[in-house]
């Protein structure tokens, strides 16, 4: 049996081949062993997998399978981590977000503030935060330079009327200098592949407040935690003042009598548009926040 036909999401590959594991979804723990005749072929990528020295890094093993590869040193060698991911990334429109929020992140006036995207593992907020920053070079155009360690997808070039650069980082410390460059080259969007530390959070404020839309990601398993964790990282006045958006993705497992079972997005949203709003974050206030996200969801269901 080929890799590419084995229904994996998530794999570890070990020292020894046999020894490798994977889980056929992001949101299910279970693990599982790759079957003998597949042994061969993750010896191999373990082989190439050893030729890259960066910590993380994108690779495409036989042209069938893309994949996202954490290196991890261990007593007895590396073990390499990977998620699969598309090859082709899906349109704004089939991400499975509510009509109204998709309205409201494609407004020509939401030019300048920090979109975050937040979620666990698998839960799609990479695709989901990829695909707005192309639905809108596409639509109003711009320039968009990205800060990605890897670059998930190939999204350098034109779109419609926008053109996107991405530069790939070694170290998430190096998003302040890649930002300090693009806030010199006119850029209208500015994308932070995941929010992990320090200089990568107060970039992505700097940015945001210098005028520039910011879109980013960050694990967290809801809005109220991921302003808390970006509270860790950057100053809670910083993030009042550039937080427009916070949508938080969840993947869900739904049973239907035509399907089976199916996996269900799931998406929160709260909307940073007002000073009662920002004074709750500078105050750290979780369940007034909570408050808002549910008066928000009631209007925009109305809205829509």
């Amino acid at each position: 049996m080929f890799l590419a036909d084995i229904p994996f999401a998530d794999l570890a590959i070990d020292i020894d081949p046999a020894g490798s594991r994977y889980k056929e979804s992001g949101d299910n723990p279970e693990l599982r062993e790759f079957p003998d005749a597949s042994l061969k072929e993750i010896g191999a990528l373990r082989a190439e997998m050893l030729d890259h020295k960066a910590g993380r890094f994108r690779m495409d093993w036989m042209g069938k399978i893309l994949l996202r590869v954490q290196r991890r040193e261990t007593p007895l060698g590396p073990v390499f981590v990977a998620r699969r991911i598309d090859a082709q990334l899906r349109s704004f429109d089939k991400i499975g977000l509510p009509a109204g929020l998709q309205k409201r992140l494609r407004a020509p006036g939401l030019r300048g503030g920090l979109v975050l995207f937040c979620g666990s593992p698998g839960s799609g907020k990479t695709t989901a935060a990829c695909s707005l920053m192309i639905e809108r070079l596409q639509s109003i155009g711009g320039f968009a330079w990205t800060a990605e360690n890897p670059a998930e997808y190939s999204l350098q070039g034109a779109h419609g009327k926008g053109q996107c650069y991405q530069q790939e980082i070694d170290d998430d410390r190096e998003v302040m200098s890649v930002l300090m460059d693009t806030l010199r080259s006119s850029a209208d969007m500015f994308y932070i592949g995941e929010i992990r530390e320090e200089q990568a959070a107060r970039a992505g404020c700097i940015a945001a407040n210098s005028g520039m839309l910011v879109i980013a990601t960050l694990h967290a398993d809801n809005i109220a935690q991921a302003i808390g964790k970006l509270a860790l990282l950057a100053e809670r006045e910083q993030i009042a003042s550039s937080l427009k958006w916070v949508i938080s993705l969840r993947l869900e497992h739904k049973l239907s009598a035509i399907a089976g079972m199916e996996r269900v997005l799931r998406c929160e949203s709260l909307q940073v548009d007002d000073e009662p709003t920002r004074s709750k974050i500078r105050d750290g206030n979780a369940a007034a926040l909570n408050m808002d996200i549910e008066r928000q969801r009631t209007l925009m269901l109305v809205a829509a």
